[in-house]
């Protein structure tokens, strides 16, 4: 056995490209494309430490917070860990990228939560992923009064990140679709 194939034998991730994946046939083994690190990032950690952590994580929860405005702040925790800390400018681009994460991302519990600061706003997206996701993912509308008291005013988008990180944490009301 060569020194390559030794090293892959015994590798529990592998990236690698999409005419290069059907090499590798192994059980046990997480396969990513090269492509996932590039459009969905925050897919790759989660599937890098679950490969890590493995069947022992105990609490394996993805949870998102999401602070609605002008700039939407997304932050997602998965086994400990923020993964994810972005900013978007629309409701339909938090959407896809929450949504993204929701149906890529294996986990037990899915925890959902958006702050109150623009009702309206987390109102509709609250709406459109509990339509799409239905029972596989819980909604909570959190109070964020005093989210964004700790983070930097100077910084584009660092207070926007740092409220979502904080509203992720914070326990909030179910969201029930009617």
């Amino acid at each position: 056995m060569s020194p390559e194939e030794a090293a892959v034998s015994k590798a529990k991730v592998i990236i690698t490209t999409r005419d290069e994946a059907g090499i590798v046939n192994r059980k046990g083994v997480v396969m990513m494309l090269d492509t996932e690190l590039e459009k969905y990032p925050a897919i790759a950690k989660a599937k890098i430490l679950r490969s890590i952590i493995g069947d022992q994580a105990a609490d394996d929860q993805l949870v998102i917070g999401i602070d609605p405005g002008s700039r939407i702040g997304i932050s997602a925790m998965y086994l400990h860990q923020e993964i994810a800390s972005t900013v978007e400018s629309s409701p339909q681009d938090a959407i896809d990228q929450v949504s993204a994460m929701l149906g890529g991302i294996e986990s037990h519990k899915k925890v959902v939560k958006i702050g109150d600061g623009n009702i309206t706003m987390a109102r509709n997206i609250a709406r459109m992923l509990k339509m799409k996701f239905r029972d596989h993912v819980n909604i909570e509308i959190v109070d964020e009064h005093g989210t964004s008291q700790n983070a930097d005013a100077n910084k584009r988008g660092a207070r926007d990140r740092s409220s979502a990180r904080t509203i992720a944490f914070r326990s909030g009301k179910s969201f029930i679709l009617k």
